[in-house]
């Protein structure tokens, strides 16, 4: 048995940083057996943003736990992994929230300080 699940996530974070293809030749190898036959893997590998990246990394680990009771210590070891990754996943959403919340309020108190007006100067359009 191969780590999957990591290849499925290093296939999905490589994306969406816009990794080479080449960079995730490796994964793409070790999981092309496997994709057909389980779908929260697919759907891991297809992830295009990171709330999606979130919900195909917790079905994967899902699919894990269900199988712990006829693995053996390899089985544990993966799914402790994937259960980390999925803990760093979570971490990275709530700092990206918390960055776009500040950034709507950044926003807000710019406009406070330096109010719009209806129709800019001449000078200020040419900036």
């Amino acid at each position: 048995m191969a780590c999957h699940e990591l290849s499925a996530l290093r296939i999905a974070i490589g994306r969406l940083l816009e990794k080479e293809e080449h960079d995730l030749e490796h994964e793409r190898e070790e999981l092309a057996p496997v994709l057909g036959v389980r779908r929260e893997l697919s759907r891991l590998v297809e992830a295009k943003s990171l709330p999606a990246l979130r919900r195909g990394l917790e079905e994967a680990l899902a699919h894990l736990e269900g199988q712990l009771s006829e693995g053996g210590a390899y089985d544990r070891g993966l799914a402790l992994a994937t259960e980390a990754a999925l803990q760093r996943v979570r971490a990275l959403e709530r700092e990206l929230e918390g960055f776009y919340a500040d950034l709507d309020l950044l926003h807000r108190r710019l406009h406070r300080l330096f109010p719009r007006r209806k129709e800019a100067s001449k000078e200020e359009r040419q900036g």
